[in-house]
């Protein structure tokens, strides 16, 4: 009887920790480069991407910020942006950072998404770019 009841008293504890617990954002700072899909080594400067990630403030939401592509140490086509969220301590995958390239804001371009695969605290992309 009495380990039934210290068996019931650690499980208890346990589902009130894990249902307590406060999910921990992964942060990351991002570094990429804009690339023509026909030749990869040519970057291409002057895009505005969009960068869409969970709003560390309410994670129910995103948020969406913009980047210009530049020249950057002789590196033509490149792109960061701080403080990038790809995911909590319970919310992990591919889904939750994309990139949007708009034909509206980049006329010579046609629109285009990507998901990236994002890992730890600073990660390198290369995104290529159709024409």
């Amino acid at each position: 009887m009495k380990q039934l009841f210290l068996i019931t008293v650690f499980t208890a504890l346990l589902v009130v920790q894990c249902a307590t617990e406060e999910e921990e954002i992964y942060f990351t700072h991002l570094y990429g480069y804009a690339r023509e899909e026909t030749d990869s080594t040519t970057g291409i400067s002057g895009l505005i991407l969009k960068i869409r990630d969970l709003n560390p403030n309410d994670l129910d939401y995103w948020r969406t910020r913009e980047v210009t592509t530049q020249t950057q140490d002789a590196l033509v086509g490149f792109f960061e942006i701080d403080s990038v969220v790809y995911g909590t301590s319970q919310q992990q995958g591919t889904g939750y950072v994309a990139i949007f390239l708009d034909s509206l804001q980049n006329p010579q371009w046609p629109s285009q998404l990507w998901y990236p695969t994002i890992f730890g605290p600073a990660d390198t992309i290369i995104l290529y770019v159709l024409e």
